[in-house]
């Protein structure tokens, strides 16, 4: 039976497939430097039209997670909405890469320091392991964005080396600090082990 991810509950938010109604949200969101600078994929000016083509793409389908176990280029991307009103707040997803399965996210700047990141990163980290059984995730922050780097830390992810990202939006190689977390460590941390 193929993995279906329509919509997930946290206290606070509802992580969703995004819809062209988010189009205009996204826009403003992300067409934020301080949003966009710290990440590896999102341009800056950020348009409408490049809205529309995001939330076009296979890994932001409802279907993405049933593809997303046998796919070696799968991927998913989830809205991150507030449980009451539904108002995007971001985008969380997991994106295969060669390295291994990697979590990422981008919250809009005015929901910033409110926790939200560490709730929706959390509970898409349960489903990959829980519902996806991967055996680990990575993720990797620009060295200076802390509140990145302590958001990976409260859910567990621990430091494993440094690299670099190509920033679309600086158009420069920025330092990063890559992290993982592996999923017997998820299990016995939250004492899901058995």
């Amino acid at each position: 039976m193929p993995i279906i991810v329509p919509e997930i509950e946290t206290e606070r938010l509802r992580l969703r497939p995004l819809t062209q109604a988010d189009a205009p949200e996204i826009v403003r969101l992300v067409n934020d430097f301080e949003v966009a600078r710290y990440t590896a994929t999102i341009p800056y000016p950020y348009d409408m039209k490049m809205a529309l083509d995001f939330i076009a793409t296979p890994e932001a389908a409802p279907e993405a997670a049933s593809r997303f176990i046998d796919d070696p280029e799968g991927a998913i991307v989830l809205a991150i909405a507030l449980k009451e009103g539904d108002r995007l707040l971001g985008c969380v997803g997991l994106q295969k890469t060669p390295e291994g399965p990697e979590l990422g996210y981008w919250i809009g700047r005015e929901y910033w320091r409110r926790g939200y990141a560490s709730e929706a990163a959390g509970r898409l980290v349960r489903l990959a392991f829980e519902n996806f059984a991967l055996p680990e995730l990575i993720a990797s922050a620009v060295t200076v964005n802390d509140a990145s780097h302590r958001v990976l830390e409260k859910i567990g992810f621990v430091i494993c080396g440094k690299g670099e990202i190509h920033s679309r939006a600086q158009n420069s190689d920025l330092p990063v600090i890559h992290r993982r977390l592996r999923r017997n460590d998820w299990l016995r941390a939250t004492g899901r082990a058995a």
